[in-house]
């Protein structure tokens, strides 16, 4: 095959399948051909054209959480990344200069470049193959890859990169551990697999809220893990913390929500003085009014936004999804062929719904 085929995201709601050559490699690059794509909120977000004014804007190649088989490499490539043609991997969104301040340190999710899969590079950018939404992607030199098992099913495999996620913003940047209070606020994919999460390191309260609308999410968040979930359409969850953990609080609330800025107001009210309150869930172009900026400081409460994961917290997923891949599969809900894309990002969005609750959806190129 010499030539390409993906799905360009010209303008909102507006896929496009074009042709694209598949470039030649060099020492240093390569060319991924893709197995599957995984789907998350921002995909969505995209397609409605809340991002077009964000990194590599339209017409655009989507898809970030990308998986496949190394078609070809260049020797350069190979040994840096120990992987040969034919060898199943993934790849993570970020590409990190590793010359700026933050990837010098270590933050290569801060990396100033602003280089990456699916949301970063439009088309026009050579050469071309810059998502997950199409047969092939190419490989820049600086790519995070990551080897993969050859033996766990597609649709649990691209589990990887939520899950890092989930472990970067749970564990890493959380501080979960044994006997943590954590509250997760919105259990889509992320916030699911943060249940999973916070169990393995042993939390010893985990609290999902959700909507109405969320009622097979909430029975699928207690199946994971959480020892308690909360509709926010039916009762105060704010009260609901307290009486749960006596008064004591959480040690942390991630939020993952999309959209609202309820849960973010309502999680500076369930954590405890010190704790720390991890933003995940974007919220397009809605502002939050009423931050109450003096109990952030009375209480010396740790307000962080986080982004996307890193090598250790990909590795991390790898290996849980091999050992604890039963309990995961769950969560694969929705498998689309290529030529569907549409239906795939409404069917995440919920525009679609066909009697099985949207969790994680992936796109296949057959």
């Amino acid at each position: 095959m010499t030539k390409a085929l993906a799905a360009v995201l010209e303008a909102p709601k507006n896929f496009q399948f074009r042709e694209f050559n598949i470039p030649e490699v060099a020492e240093d690059d390569a060319v991924l051909r893709v197995e599957a794509c995984g789907l998350c909120g921002t995909d969505y977000d995209q397609w409605l054209g809340h991002l077009k004014d964000w990194g590599g804007g339209m017409p655009i190649i989507p898809g970030h959480e990308v998986m496949g088989f190394i078609e070809r490499i260049g020797p350069k490539a190979s040994k840096l990344w120990n992987v040969k043609e034919g060898d199943r991997v993934a790849i993570e969104p970020i590409i990190p200069c590793g010359h700026c301040e933050d990837c010098v340190r270590g933050a290569y999710t801060r990396c100033h470049a602003d280089l990456g899969y699916g949301l970063y590079q439009n088309t026009k950018v050579a050469p071309s193959l810059w998502g997950g939404y199409a047969t092939h992607t190419y490989l820049h030199p600086r790519t995070m890859v990551h080897k993969l098992p050859s033996s766990i099913p597609t649709d649990l495999m691209t589990l990887v990169n939520p899950l890092s996620n989930a472990i970067r913003w749970v564990y890493e940047i959380g501080k979960v551990g044994m006997g943590s209070t954590v509250v997760i606020e919105g259990p889509g994919q992320r916030g699911l697999l943060a249940v999973a999460t916070a169990k393995k390191a042993g939390a010893a309260n985990i609290i999902v809220t959700g909507t109405g609308a969320d009622t097979g999410r909430l029975a699928l968040a207690a199946n994971l893990g959480a020892t308690a979930t909360i509709n926010v359409d039916e009762e105060n969850p704010v009260q609901r913390v307290i009486k749960l953990t006596d008064g004591q609080l959480a040690d942390v609330v991630l939020d993952v929500s999309s959209g609202t800025m309820a849960p973010v107001l309502q999680a500076i009210d369930m954590v405890k003085r010190g704790g720390r309150v991890v933003l995940a869930g974007l919220k397009g172009q809605n502002k939050l009014n009423g931050l109450p900026i003096d109990k952030l400081v009375l209480s010396e409460i740790e307000l962080v936004g986080v982004l996307s994961a890193g090598w250790q917290s990909t590795e991390m997923a790898i290996n849980m999804i091999r050992e604890e891949g039963a309990a995961l599969q769950a969560l694969c809900s929705h498998s689309f062929a290529l030529a569907q894309v549409t239906d795939a990002v409404r069917t995440l969005g919920r525009e679609i719904v066909d009697g099985h609750d949207a969790v994680h959806v992936t796109l296949t190129p057959s």
